[in-house]
């Protein structure tokens, strides 16, 4: 079965990312199926057409993003009903919904707008969108094939911003395509820092390579700033078989990769710092400069942070640094802003200030100016600090500024997850 995606919106063509590949992609690889063919059309009529019709030829499956909206270049229902020789007629009870939706806001939005996103094509089922005003639509037709066969398929079409198209896919698509499961599938993601991806490459390979004749198993590594996913995939027909052997090579891993492992699927850097900190009632304070306040974002972005987190403090400039960490003048003129002593004693300013258990100080040069022979840039202090104790480590970091602020954010979430691992069952002397 040939399941085919066509995003279609000029944008798309124009710099715009386009995120639905993978998370369509990605929805279906659960449940053990997958995309045969991937196509970006603008919002052109003839365009568009051109790929439909082919779709429709080769696809027993067609779903289609985009172009459902109120305006002139929302072109997907009418070139459908077109191909498909299908006729459309207005849905009230869809035209009534969209003008509560716009009432409630306090919109006013013209009548054929309403009524143009109101068009149904002839015997298929609408799908809510409870997040915008363009439903979605699934129609099953008939496709004459070059043998004269009818062939049953399937066509959705589904709104473009991925609020809306998001959970219309989950709530229907999902539901429908597991009808066309043949094997069950399971994906584990397994989480890692403080390893360069060639080093964890090289741990788990002998793994890999003793399964790789293996046709159900599947593994992949992705790497982006200082993190690295590993996934691992297991189809079969069997659950308890297939839950032993992503079980038996996730031990695997673990002997392999040990505490450079720091989370498993949905969890976070800053979501297993923030658990970790709850589970031994401790709390931590950040003092940030070149990050901006990135490391204390991230630590407030879970719902629980109140818990844990206790004060940050962002101190870009010298006279900050002074004023409200207490780093000595001296020490500034003496080893500059950017040194491990500065990041030290910025570790005891914030100690100072929030009386947390631990603490994290990040001081560097993000670029792309700033940066000298004895300091280039991407220089990064990082110190972190439990119950007094302070530990400062030097970084040198590539990329971009902002590849620079965020790759120094989670090695300093790694650096306090690491210390957390190593003092959770100390006790605090005062």
């Amino acid at each position: 079965m040939n399941i085919e995606l066509i995003c279609s919106g000029s944008e798309l063509l124009t710099g715009k990312l386009n995120t639905h590949a993978g998370f369509i992609g990605s929805k279906l690889n659960e449940i053990g199926l997958s995309l045969s063919l991937i196509t970006t059309v603008a919002d052109r009529k003839n365009e568009f057409k051109s790929v439909l019709q082919e779709a429709v030829k080769r696809s027993s499956v067609i779903i289609v993003t985009g172009g459902l909206g109120p305006t002139f270049d929302d072109i997907t229902v009418e070139t459908v009903s077109e191909i498909l020789n299908i006729k459309t007629y207005k849905d009230e009870s869809v035209a009534k919904a969209i003008v509560q939706y716009f009432e409630k806001r306090g919109i006013n939005c013209p009548a054929a707008n309403n009524e143009r996103q109101a068009q149904i094509l002839e015997g298929a089922k609408v799908l809510e969108n409870r997040f915008g005003t363009a439903p979605g639509q699934m129609l099953h037709f008939n496709y004459s094939s070059d043998e004269n066969k009818k062939v049953r398929k399937t066509i959705f079409l589904l709104p473009g911003p991925p609020r809306e198209m998001h959970p219309m896919f989950e709530e229907n698509i999902l539901p429908f395509m597991r009808s066309y499961q043949v094997k069950m599938k399971k994906t584990l993601i397994l989480h890692i820092c403080g390893m360069a991806e060639s080093l964890v490459d090289e741990k788990i390979k002998p793994t890999i390579e003793y399964l790789s004749n293996d046709e159900d198993i599947e593994f992949a590594i992705l790497a982006h700033n200082f993190l690295i996913d590993v996934k691992v995939s297991v189809s079969g027909e069997n659950e308890l078989t297939i839950d032993d052997t992503l079980k038996n090579i996730n031990n695997e891993f673990i002997n392999v990769l040990g505490d450079n492992i720091y989370g498993y699927n949905e969890e976070t850097l800053e979501g297993v710092v923030q658990k970790m900190l709850i589970e031994t009632k401790r709390t931590v304070s950040v003092a940030e400069s070149c990050t901006g306040g990135m490391v204390s974002s991230k630590l407030t972005n879970t719902p629980g942070s109140s818990m844990c987190f206790k004060e940050s403090v962002v101190t870009y400039s010298n006279e900050a640094k002074m004023q409200l960490l207490n780093v000595k003048q001296e020490t500034l003129e003496q080893f500059g802003a950017v040194s491990e002593q500065t990041a030290n004693e910025m570790l005891n300013g914030i100690i100072s200030l929030s009386k947390s258990e631990y603490a994290i100080s990040i001081t560097g040069i993000a670029g792309p100016g700033g940066g000298s022979a004895e300091k280039p840039v991407g220089l990064v202090y990082i110190g972190v600090s439990f119950n007094g104790n302070n530990e400062v480590n030097k970084f040198q970091f590539l990329g971009t500024r902002q590849d620079i602020r965020e790759r120094a954010t989670n090695v300093a979430l790694d650096s306090i997850r690491r210390l957390i691992l190593k003092t959770r069952n100390k006790k605090i002397t005062k």
